[in-house]
């Protein structure tokens, strides 16, 4: 027994390790795929082919909706020119197969209120379709957010290193690429977009979209430090360093502060867990009283003589016992 346990958590701890080494080669190969088709200028497939376009022409949002939309895909780290139409095209999916499904299945109805119940599913999963791409968007822009917000501090004193080195703005975000490749892949591949579109136009204008692109008051005072050194000419080695220790702390005081919120907000589940613990303890103590009223002996003899005295009568009296 002590063998199969024993190669039971050996096959368990194995595949937990390839499937983490399969997680993060996949995440590698996504990042230098992207990184291959800015190289190459080849545009990428379609999510859904060419029914794409068609999809997407059914539920078009309006102006305003597209450009929080093209907002939100940018922050999510979607870059690709067809990404709103790819967007579009998904969510129109995701509400119409529920819809053309709860037709179907309606025709095979026995009843009208399995009818009613399968249209209420398709209404359900229409809807859920038509929010779920939105929540999943806004949670992948926080994650990559966090993540961008994690790797600034690091990425700067880097960039403290090589800029002491005697490297300018352009060769240091190269080399501080290189080097976040594995690290901190998401920050690298932004760093890139910076260097090439630095190359095409000018280093201010990269760095600005780059803020722009990213979300985070963090990213914009960076473009700016490095904007105003590439410019002018300045020394932003000591503002860089002032900077990354100040993000640090700030990064520090935020995780004091939801360490602090913990308690108070596992007071309620720990209410609960208590609760269900008195439950545990005393119910096994209720059941037995309730089984031992049940079928108390003492009670029915007790009843027992009740009912010999009621069938005897009032007027029978018991004889008085021998003298």
């Amino acid at each position: 027994m002590q063998y199969v346990l024993t190669i039971l958590v050996a096959l368990l701890a194995g595949g937990l390790t390839l499937a983490g080494c399969m997680i993060v080669l996949r995440r590698r190969q996504r990042v230098e795929r992207r990184v291959e088709e800015m190289d190459t200028g080849s545009t990428p497939e379609l999510i859904l082919g060419d029914l794409t376009p068609a999809l997407a022409g059914q539920l078009p949002p309006g102006e305003e909706q597209q450009m929080e939309l093209q907002k939100e895909l940018r922050t999510a780290g979607f870059y690709q020119p067809t990404a709103l139409m790819e967007y579009a095209a998904a969510r129109a999916m995701m509400i119409l197969v529920p819809l053309l499904a709860a037709g179907v299945l309606s025709l095979y109805a026995a009843n009208l209120n399995q009818t009613l119940f399968i249209w209420i599913g398709g209404l359900v999963g229409a809807l859920l379709g038509f929010s779920l791409p939105r929540i999943y968007l806004y949670y992948r822009s926080q994650s990559r957010m966090h993540k961008i917000e994690r790797a600034l501090p690091t990425a700067i004193d880097m960039l403290i290193l090589c800029l002491g080195a005697g490297l300018n703005v352009l060769n240091s975000l190269q080399r501080v690429t290189l080097e976040l490749h594995r690290s901190f892949p998401i920050l690298a591949y932004e760093f890139e977009i910076v260097r090439r579109q630095a190359e095409l136009r000018t280093l201010e204008f990269a760095l600005t979209q780059f803020a722009d692109r990213v979300g985070l008051p963090q990213a914009r005072n960076l473009s700016i430090v490095l904007s105003q050194s590439e410019n002018l000419g300045t020394d932003a080695v000591p503002i860089l360093r002032e900077f990354a220790d100040d993000m640090r702390i700030n990064m520090r005081q935020r995780a004091e502060a939801m360490a602090n919120k913990a308690p108070f907000k596992l007071l309620f589940p720990a209410y609960l867990m208590a609760f269900g613990a008195a439950i545990l303890l005393i119910g096994p103590a209720i059941l037995e009283l309730n089984t031992f009223r049940h079928e108390n002996p003492l009670r029915d003899i007790m009843q027992q003589g009740v009912r010999d005295m009621q069938r005897e009568g009032p007027g029978q009296t018991t004889p008085p016992p021998p003298q």
